[in-house]
């Protein structure tokens, strides 16, 4: 059962969960920032309807919203254009992959470098200031787009930032924003030609820091649908593998394993996706800008620090 309830959602308390907010949710200042959305989708055409929903009691709506259809086959894809014609006040762009007969999580970067060099051309001309993701099951407060870029217009050292998951606030362990509700600014994005298939939104993080910005974690609120894979077992065991795609030491992930495992937060599924990866051998990064902030050529001692100070926490 969702924590934001069925399609007919009551109201939940958001301003309990804020930073910003006292005994009601309340907007910030108005902004005359512009923000453009993508929200990457495979086979999720009964999660289309509510989407809209949510995205239309934001008090600031996106300039344009571009929809991947990752090579869904159940109609998500036409399900988008009929909905998107109920709700004339968010312009919708509609981008397809081929059809696929199964979702594969690793590779929705490919999608994102096919379709958005496009998008970055389309909107050529016109006035954009952030890019942001928004994915079928989150549920942000109503002020969080709002919010954010009020935010990020007041700290221009701030690349890309993010809220928090209510009831995840003390268990992310990567310390960098969630994919999901992400807000990049446009400089950053237009920028990228390819993306990283592993991990679109941890490559647009990457990049923010190398073009010399912070990433920040906002106490803003978001409702999930389902917990973000960064918690869940699945979501663990995949790290552990992505560790070890990245060159990671077999020390450092024992380490942070042991950590986790007596936090009590999937540190054998950690250590499990990593040994799986290994067993096999051929499965690495040889993207330079991935392998360069993952300390692939560093020191050992230094990847085993950057590993031990990466821990989830508010950082603003």
């Amino acid at each position: 059962m969702s924590q934001s309830g069925a399609d007919d959602e009551v109201d939940f308390p958001f301003h309990a969960h804020c930073a910003f907010c006292r005994d009601r949710c309340t907007p910030p200042q108005p902004t005359d920032s512009s923000y453009v959305m993508v929200t990457n989708v495979w086979n999720e055409r009964g999660d289309i309807e509510r989407a809209f929903k949510r995205m239309s009691r934001q008090t600031k709506k996106p300039l344009i919203w571009l929809w991947i259809d990752d090579g869904s086959n159940d109609g998500t894809a036409e399900e988008i254009e009929r909905v998107s014609r109920l709700y004339p006040d968010l312009t919708v762009w509609i981008e397809s992959m081929p059809p696929k007969s199964k979702g594969n999580i690793n590779t929705i970067g490919r999608a994102y470098s096919r379709f958005m060099p496009g998008f970055i051309e389309r909107l050529k001309g016109r006035r954009v200031d952030y890019f942001t993701i928004q994915d079928v099951d989150n549920r942000p407060c109503p002020n969080y787009f709002a919010r954010i870029l009020y935010l990020m217009d007041h700290d221009m050292a701030v690349g890309a930032s993010s809220g928090t998951p209510v009831g995840e606030e003390g268990m992310r362990e990567s310390g960098m924003p969630m994919g999901g509700c992400k807000v990049t600014r446009w400089k950053i994005i237009s920028r990228i030609q390819k993306y990283w298939d592993l991990s679109p939104d941890t490559y647009v993080n990457i990049n923010a820091l190398k073009m010399g910005y912070k990433l920040r974690i906002w106490r803003v609120p978001v409702l999930l649908d389902r917990p973000t894979t960064a918690i869940t077992s699945k979501g663990v065991f995949q790290q552990g593998r992505l560790n070890y795609y990245v060159g990671r030491p077999f020390l450092g992930v024992l380490v942070r394993a042991i950590w986790r495992a007596v936090l009590g937060r999937h540190g054998t599924e950690l250590l499990r996706g990593y040994m799986s990866e290994r067993a096999k051998g051929n499965w690495r990064c040889t993207d330079p800008i991935v392998t360069e902030f993952y300390g692939r050529g560093r020191s050992q001692v230094w990847v085993l620090v950057q590993m031990l100070k990466t821990r989830g926490k508010y950082s603003g």
